[in-house]
């Protein structure tokens, strides 16, 4: 397996696909299933031939500037109705209206009288209201009044029951905004009974729940998944993404923070509106943005961040009542980077990016549900908005999610892919070792068994006995270099000065008296060291060092015990090295010459970190060896370097 096979293996799964839109569409099928058909009035008055639950739009008698109530409307001076408003819409949709001041709505329904529990749903209704009902004042949002010192906002969702004894009822609320850019009946009251009403309200509230804590599932997972992997910045905006994205579903819908935090106030209540509506698409982008870094521009980032942190600005400096005025704008600036993310998901598309096609599909429909969000509140279109936010993030956290739980499993491929990898390549090390130690045994064995033959022979012409120990000596010599075919096998010292020692007499049957060798051992006998260390560095002392001078010399073998380990120095009193070829000497090159001291070199550098130590000026070279002491006890203990 390949690296082009495991993307191959990770290409688009469009079954994937299929059941996460499938997920999707079940979700909203539940939430239109739930939701109340519409029931369209007509000049303030609604007749209903059911017990189903319907939401009251349409065109309801308006009273501009005036806070009527039921007295107003009975006998003969009723008041002159000022237009019929829409509804849901803000007042200020008709060019008549101001966004700030007070009115009056009123609807008549006519209901049959098997509905024996009559009650409304109320939602959001901006920014305080009164609500009677055939006379009766049935309860009071905020404090409503024309004056503002005496005016209080408040939003609360909540279901109130109406009287059942009669068919027909009246709805008349006073409607006050003093400090809010939009004003009115922003959400259609839902009519039906009261029992089915809670029945609802729990399934919608439990729906909405189950989403909060599962996106505060996957916020806190991928949140600690970055504080572990601090270079995963798609983990970090995806986890605020779901944070942003819980946070503004607690004032959405059901409105959830009446349960967790009852004592909220409207102010606070605004600020999380803002504040989440600001930051969530510029989020949506950095996280999209992370994952394709190369469809886009740096210049596409000021374009996103730069508005965001101005508005974000503002509302820490500003009224809510200044910021409300700038909604315009601000759904201006959403659309254009919608249109930003959706040009550089098609751009990744036509690309063939990982998984483009289903982050071009789920933006797509979260796209779709923050137009329809904007376009309820412009007061177009009749999909409850609160559903339909719910039911847009729901698709993309999914798919989100999918993204990066494949790229973790891609990840996860890739890192088996490695370490299968991994183990073909120690393998291979083991063989090129042992191909390593075979080099090194025919760098040492040609030109020594020639040598040492030839000098056994001379011997055997003047004395037979000594030449048989010389064959004994070669005998061993041989055994002992064949025994060494590891790299990785550790020698006590005892077992090397051996083999030296062997070595040491073959040469001397040569040279004779011409070379000799000093032992210095202060060392324990028992102490281990990586094999074939010794015998080539006196064989290299005895080749380039004293057998080149005229008069000979000798190889100085000295061990001691450091602080830090085992201290090695392999001496001679030869002819030196010339700082040229000292330079050079143990680096890697196509050059023979010096092949053996590398070769040792780099097996110590490959096993402690620290290699060989070689000085040398005229008629001295030495060459220095440290052998680290916790590294030697492991290797005691172990039986190996490993």
């Amino acid at each position: 397996m390949d690296e082009q096979k495991i993307q191959k293996k990770s290409s688009p799964d469009w079954r994937t696909l299929f059941i996460i839109l499938c997920i999707a569409f079940m979700v909203f099928a539940i939430f239109k299933m739930l939701a109340p058909s519409p029931k369209a009035a007509h000049n303030g008055k609604v007749t209903l031939s059911g017990e189903d639950l319907v939401s009251l739009d349409g065109d309801w008698e308006f009273y501009w500037g005036q806070l009527l109530t039921p007295e107003d409307f009975v006998g003969g001076n009723t008041p002159q109705v000022d237009s019929l408003m829409k509804v849901p819409d803000s007042w200020d949709s008709n060019a008549a209206y101001p966004n700030q001041g007070v009115a009056t709505y009123r609807l008549i329904i006519d209901f049959p009288a098997s509905l024996k529990d009559p009650a409304l749903r109320i939602s959001n209704i901006a920014s305080a209201y009164k609500l009677y009902a055939n006379g009766q004042l049935i309860t009071e949002v905020g404090t409503v009044s024309k004056s503002p010192s005496h005016f209080k906002e408040k939003e609360q969702s909540l279901i109130v029951a109406l009287p059942n004894d009669t068919q027909e009822l009246e709805l008349i609320f006073q409607v006050a905004n003093l400090n809010y850019f939009k004003g009115g009946i922003r959400e259609s009251p839902m009519f039906g009974s009261k029992q089915v009403l809670a029945q609802q309200k729990t399934a919608l509230l439990s729906l909405q729940l189950l989403f909060i804590g599962s996106i505060l599932i996957f916020g806190v997972y991928y949140l600690l998944l970055f504080l572990l992997q601090t270079k995963n910045k798609t983990a970090l905006y995806f986890s605020l993404l779901c944070f942003i994205t819980a946070l503004r579903s607690l004032i959405w819908g059901e409105q959830p923070i009446q349960i967790f935090f009852p004592t909220a106030t409207y102010d606070a209540r605004l600020l999380i509106n803002y504040l989440t509506g600001y930051n969530l698409i510029p989020c949506f982008i950095m996280f999209v943005l992370s994952i394709y870094p190369k469809e886009y521009k740096k210049t596409v980032l000021g374009f996103v961040l730069l508005p965001t942190i101005i508005f974000d600005v503002l509302l820490l400096l500003k009224s809510h009542e200044f910021m409300s005025s700038l909604t315009s704008y601000i759904y201006i600036l959403v659309l254009l980077q919608m249109i930003c993310i959706i040009c550089i998901l098609i751009k990744a598309v036509l690309r063939k990016r990982d998984n483009a096609k289903l982050m071009y599909i789920a933006t797509c429909v979260f796209v779709l549900a923050i137009l329809q969000d904007i376009l309820h509140y412009k007061g177009i279109g009749g999909i409850n908005a609160s559903n339909m936010f719910l039911y847009g993030n729901l698709v993309v956290i999914i798919a989100m999610s999918y993204v990066q739980a494949k790229q973790q499993a891609l990840t996860q491929k890739k890192l088996v892919f490695y370490n299968e990898n991994l183990i073909e390549a120690d393998k291979l090390k083991d063989k090129i070792m042992e191909t390593e130690m075979s080099f090194l045994q025919a760098q040492i064995k040609p030109h020594f068994l020639y040598n040492a033959l030839n000098a056994i022979a001379n011997v055997c012409e003047k004395d037979g006995k000594q030449a048989g120990k010389l064959i004994i000596d070669l005998a061993l010599y041989l055994r002992g270099s064949l025994e060494f075919n590891n790299l990785e096998k550790m020698a006590t010292i005892e077992k090397e000065l051996q083999f030296v020692d062997t070595y040491f007499h073959i040469e001397q049957a040569r040279f004779g008296e011409k070379i000799q060798l000093q032992k210095e051992i202060d060392i324990p006998l028992d102490y281990q060291i990586p094999v074939l260390i010794l015998q080539p560095l006196v064989e290299n002392a005895v080749r380039h060092g004293i057998s080149k001078k005229l008069g000979g010399g000798t190889v100085f073998v000295r061990m001691k015990m450091l602080n830090e380990g085992a201290y090695i120095e392999i001496e001679d009193d030869g002819v030196g090295i010339d700082s040229e070829k000292l330079a050079t000497l143990l680096k890697e090159d196509e050059a023979i010459n010096g092949i053996g001291l590398r070769n040792i070199n780099n097996r110590l550098l490959k096993i402690y970190g620290r290699g060989l130590d070689i000085s040398s000026e005229e008629g001295r070279t030495i060459v220095k060896i440290t052998i680290p002491e916790e590294r030697n006890a492991y290797d005691k203990n172990s039986g190996s370097r490993r």
